[in-house]
């Protein structure tokens, strides 16, 4: 067997201590044998081994990102429209049916007609003749009969002999019954009616009629000739006509007139219904009249 020479031996020893945490001379080599385990735990690298590294420092670096805006308080209406009570479910129904209510509503808006002439200058007239000073604003009676609610129409039932009677005035027939009903008696009421006849012209009045019997005592206006006479009365008076209440006119107006309803009325009609019709409303033929 061949012999391994000695300074192989020392010099893997001395590698073997170095291993297990042995200390040698600086050549690497020891004549002297390693020392026991738990001296070997002692020594700085077996010490500076068992320490843990500290960790490394990171840099800090500077933060690029903007300053957070600070929250800007919330507005008063804000918090007030949180805090409002909402709309109550049972009514809900009643929102949603708006929409409808208020289209079915502007369906129903028409624009205003202009106001009809015949009707302000009749009723201006009523009052600026005198009229409602004896019988009442409203027709009601007072110093004169009564002319609402049908009296006057019931007196008399056909324009013409009103409009004798309102132009001739009641001291022209003092004492004598006048009407369809018999029951009137001129100036038996204690004050005789003025006559009209140098105060108003002839499309005047017939409009103060027109007042007293449609407006006052609600004379039926859909009546066959009505709407005729209302024309007439509307063209007359637009177009400024002031022709006066003279006696040719006013003995158109008598022979016109009934004898039972009106003192001195002849009933004999004109003498061209054609070119001098009577006045008022008049049915044509075939309106059932």
């Amino acid at each position: 067997m061949t012999e391994i020479p000695e300074h192989l031996l020392k010099r893997s020893k001395a590698a073997k201590g170095g291993a297990s945490g042995g200390s040698g001379d600086s050549g690497g080599s020891s004549s002297e044998p390693a020392s026991d385990g738990g001296d070997a735990g002692n020594t700085p690298v077996a010490a500076a081994a068992a320490t843990p590294a500290a960790p490394a420092e990171v840099p800090e670096f500077p933060n690029l990102d903007p300053e957070p805006e600070p929250e800007k308080p919330e507005p008063e209406f804000v918090t007030a429209s949180k805090s409002r009570q909402r709309i109550p479910v049972w009514a809900l129904p009643v929102v949603a049916a708006l929409p409808v209510w208020a289209w079915g509503f502007a369906g129903t808006m028409q624009e205003r007609e202009v106001e009809d002439p015949v009707f302000v200058e009749s009723s201006e007239l009523y009052a600026s003749a005198g009229c409602a000073g004896c019988h009442g604003a409203a027709g009601g009676g007072g110093s004169g009969y009564q002319l609402s609610d049908g009296e006057v129409i019931t007196t008399f039932p056909e324009v013409v002999d009103m409009m004798v009677h309102v132009a001739r005035g009641s001291a022209a027939i003092a004492g004598e019954s006048y009407g369809a009903d018999g029951r009137r008696v001129a100036g038996d009421s204690g004050a005789a009616m003025p006559a009209q006849r140098d105060a108003l012209t002839r499309v005047e009045l017939e409009l103060v009629i027109f007042h007293e019997r449609a407006v006052l005592s609600g004379e039926d206006m859909d009546q066959p000739g009505y709407e005729e006479w209302m024309e007439h009365m509307r063209e007359a008076y637009e177009s400024g006509e002031e022709l006066p209440i003279d006696d040719e006119y006013f003995d158109l107006l008598l022979a016109c007139a009934d004898p039972a309803v009106t003192p001195g009325a002849t009933g004999a009609g004109p003498e061209d219904p054609e070119e001098t019709p009577c006045p008022g409303p008049h049915a044509e033929e075939g309106d059932g009249a």
